[in-house]
């Protein structure tokens, strides 16, 4: 299992430092109109054109569920990784069971996939339950970790990227739904053979970024880019959405330029409606147990030096781990914790503190007892997990690095 995060991670190889610190029909007759979405009443195609898939997702939304597939697909030279996320909605409830896999082929660029929490060769599935806000996740034991949206502000802000799985137009976010509801198209759309319409619309990237994942939308925060993307809208007959496609090949320069996606060609997002009435979210098992990931997770710096943790949490990075004894649950083992805290004077310290907890991880390394370090996956290889911060003075060039930083090995 890969990972990803506000934690940057890096893997250090001893003598050398190696790392940069199907398809069902349509309901019944039973089902809501889609006109019943509408503000004012008119049938969705009767609105204006810019308000009308505004309206489509609204009247969407009015069916009471949907099964959903939303498929992302990075392209590259060597190879072609896939994630993609199936399941129900039930928007009357704001209720959604979801699976989700990732497929990373090997020959995949390295620094590509870090960027999307994975290594080459990675396949994983993962099932998330969403209910309202909260978010919750299967471990591999079958163990839910729920994710309470009401938790205190510390552990929201730990987990506040996770959360936006709960969406805002539809009960599983972070897909073409959220881009489709705000979308304004300019043209008019292309009526289908069902009597539907086709729309063509030129979205803004930071629009468009929400349907990406938050590692890869976050480097459209702030920036300047005239940017679009190419979205495919499909509707019924009814108004209610079938199908959104995406490329954001344009956007691949920005990602570039801030050394993210490197060797990715092209990137493509789809989102698939069927079967809209009529579908039913599956509940928890019973005898399966639900544990508050507030209560049960911790962060890496709090592990103690010896200690061992899972990062079977859902979450795709490690701000959180589960503590666990060393064993065949345990995916990592912690050998030391670093803190740095360093001034400098008339210079621009930025990546001292990575290099700085590198030097010391490996120290630590060389001390630790064999039982600490000896399991770990490849002999030899350690790594380091943690971010630096920089803060300069008001007055005169001093800067200070500061940042917690922990070594451990992986032992799967």
């Amino acid at each position: 299992m890969g990972l990803s995060g506000r934690f940057r991670t890096a893997a250090v190889t001893l003598p050398l430092l190696l790392a940069a610190v199907g398809c069902q029909t349509a309901g019944t007759g039973e089902e809501p109109a889609a006109k019943a979405a509408s503000p004012t009443g008119k049938p969705v195609f009767e609105e204006r054109l810019d308000d009308q898939l505004s309206a489509a997702s609204r009247a969407t939304a009015a069916t009471g569920s949907a099964r959903f597939t939303t498929t992302l697909t990075y392209g590259s030279a060597t190879g072609t990784a896939v994630e993609r996320v199936t399941g129900v909605l039930d928007y009357a409830r704001d209720t959604a069971r979801v699976e989700r896999s990732v497929d990373v082929p090997r020959g995949f660029p390295e620094a590509a996939a870090a960027d999307l929490g994975r290594e080459p060769g990675d396949r994983a599935r993962q099932v998330y339950a969403v209910e309202k806000n909260d978010v919750s996740y299967r471990t591999s034991r079958g163990t839910w970790l729920r994710y309470d949206a009401s938790g205190s502000l510390e552990f929201a802000d730990s987990v506040g990227n996770f959360m936006e799985y709960a969406g805002e137009a539809a009960p599983w976010g972070r897909t073409l739904a959220e881009v489709v509801r705000h979308a304004n198209p300019e043209r008019q759309p292309v009526p289908t053979p069902d009597g539907g319409r086709r729309y063509e619309v030129d979205v803004d990237v930071r629009s468009a970024a929400e349907a990406l994942p938050h590692s890869l939308a976050y480097a459209f925060v702030g920036t300047k880019t005239a940017d679009e993307v190419p979205l495919t809208v499909v509707l019924d007959k009814d108004g209610r959405l079938l199908r959104a496609e995406a490329d954001y090949r344009s956007v691949l320069g920005t990602l570039r330029g801030q050394d993210i996606l490197k060797g990715v060609t092209s990137l493509r997002a789809e989102y698939v409606l069927t079967g809209h009435g009529g579908q039913k979210v599956p509940p928890v098992p019973a005898g399966e147990p639900v544990e508050d990931a507030e209560r049960v997770t911790v962060t890496l710096p709090a592990l103690k030096a010896g200690a061992c943790a899972s990062y079977d949490t859902g979450l795709g990075h490690l701000s959180l781990v589960r503590p666990v004894p060393c064993g065949e649950d345990a995916d990592l083992r912690v050998f030391g914790q670093e803190r740095i805290d360093e001034t400098f004077k008339g210079q621009d310290p930025s990546g001292v503190g990575d290099r700085l907890a590198s030097e010391r991880c490996e120290k630590a390394y060389r001390k630790a007892p064999a039982a600490w370090t000896s399991g770990g996956r490849t002999s030899g290889r350690y790594w380091v997990a943690g971010d630096e911060s920089l803060t300069f003075t008001y007055v005169g060039p001093d800067a200070t690095v500061t940042g917690d930083f922990t070594c451990y090995v992986r032992l799967r």
